[in-house]
This record gives C-alpha cells, structure tokens and sequence, in this order.
C-alpha cells in the first residue's frame, strides 16, 4: 500500500504544471492531453498569444512564466532564465533542445522545423516543467 501510495505521489509531482525544490508543487493545471503526432488536446485561447513577433518565455521559481504559448513559425523564441540552475527549453520529438544557463538568455532563432500544431515543451533538467507550445 505505501509503494502504490509513494508511485502516485511521484506522478502527481511529475505532471504538475510547476516544480519547486523541496517539494512545493503547486502550479498551473494545463489541462491538456498528449494525443497523435505531437497533437495536444485542450490547448485553448487561454494560451498567452505572442504571434505577432519573437517570443519570450521567462523561467523563475523552476516554473515557466506560461503554461500555453502560442506562437508563429516564422518567429523565433528567446528563453529568459532568471534561476540559478540551468534549464532547457525541450520541445517534444527533440526536434527543439535549448539549453539555457542560470541567470542567462537565449534564443531560439525560428520555429520552423515544427509544423502548425500543438507540442508539449519541458524542461530537460527538471521534467516536472512542463508547457505547451501552439505553432502557427
């Protein structure tokens, strides 16, 4: 019983939306499901919409500034790590993999390796951050 119970626990942890050392989990519910081909269910206009130009998304507390981006292919991403560990920028498939160090920048220069849809992005060092990106 206290296997299955620590097994859960472990699950929940992993699929929150934020991570915390220490174990603060409490974050955002993103409310989507990984389906076919990279295709996530749920993925609303409750996305922050940033298609009108470069991107930016901010990690802070070991947690993405957003839980749902939406962006456009032809644009680029640039990745803000205000923690002092590194983190990644990972979208799913690998086709995406950027590595960001503490206290800096970078930048993902175009999405369009990534076809229009929907990917679950995460972070490579600390899987429990995750998001979902909405390419256009």
């Amino acid at each position: 019983m206290f296997a299955v119970l620590a097994v859960l626990m472990l699950v929940v942890v992993a699929c929150s939306g934020k991570y915390k050392p220490g174990g603060d989990t409490a974050g955002a519910d993103l409310g989507t499901e990984t389906g076919a081909a990279g295709e996530t269910a749920g993925a609303s206009a409750d996305c922050t919409d940033q298609t009108g130009g470069d991107a930016t998304i901010t990690i802070s507390g070991f947690a993405y500034d957003t839980a749902c981006l939406r962006v456009s292919a032809s644009n680029g991403v640039t990745i803000v790590n205000e923690d002092q560990s590194a983190h990644s920028f990972s979208v799913e498939g690998g086709v995406i993999d950027q590595t960001v160090d503490a206290g800096q920048t970078a930048k993902v220069k175009s999405l369009s390796a990534l076809a229009p849809g929907t990917y679950s992005f995460n972070c490579r060092f600390h899987p429990p951050m995750v998001g979902t990106l909405v390419v256009e």
